[in-house]
C-alpha cells in the first residue's frame, strides 16, 4: 500500500487542458540550498503519474510528464521527460509514468504535464513522491463472486 504524505503531492485530479505546459499544481521544496544527490537518499524514491479521470480531445492529444527542478523555484528546467501518451490511453487510473529522480536534482520540483497536438477537453491527473510504486488498477464495480 502506497501512503502519501501531503506535503509531496504535486497535483491531485488537476485538469489539463490546453496545450503546452502546464505546471503541477503544487511544488517540492526538498529543504536544502547545494543536495547534490537529492534523488539519492539511500530510500527508493519515486516520482509517479496517473490518470485519474478519462481524457478527451478533439484532435489526437499527446500528453508527457515531465518533472523539473530548480534552485530558485522560479528557473525551472526539464530533468527527466516521460513518455508521450496519446489520449487514447489517458484512461482512468492508468499509470502514466514512474521515474526514480536522477542524482543532482536541486532544491524544487515539480511536473508540467505537456499537452501536444491539441488541446484535452477533458481529463484529471495525479503526481507525487512515494517510497513505493503505486500499483492499484482500477476496476469496473459489481462483480459476483461465487
Amino acid at each position: 500500500m502506497v501512503m502519501i504524505d501531503a506535503n509531496l503531492v504535486f497535483a491531485e485530479a488537476q485538469a489539463v487542458t490546453s496545450t503546452g505546459d502546464t505546471a503541477s499544481t503544487n511544488s517540492y521544496d526538498s529543504g536544502g540550498t547545494t543536495l547534490g544527490d537529492s534523488g539519492q537518499t539511500g530510500e527508493h524514491i519515486w516520482v509517479q503519474a496517473l490518470c485519474s479521470t478519462v481524457a478527451a480531445s478533439g484532435g489526437g492529444a499527446t500528453l508527457q510528464p515531465v518533472l523539473q527542478d530548480s534552485a530558485n523555484n522560479s528557473s525551472l528546467a526539464d530533468v527527466v521527460a516521460g513518455p508521450v501518451i496519446g489520449v487514447a490511453s489517458l484512461t482512468t487510473g492508468a499509470q502514466l509514468w514512474a521515474v526514480q529522480p536522477p542524482p543532482g536534482m536541486r532544491r524544487y520540483w515539480r511536473i508540467v504535464w505537456r499537452v501536444a497536438v491539441a488541446a484535452l477537453t477533458s481529463g484529471n491527473f495525479d503526481a507525487f513522491i512515494t517510497e513505493s510504486l503505486q500499483r492499484n488498477v482500477a476496476q469496473a464495480s459489481g462483480y459476483t463472486v461465487s
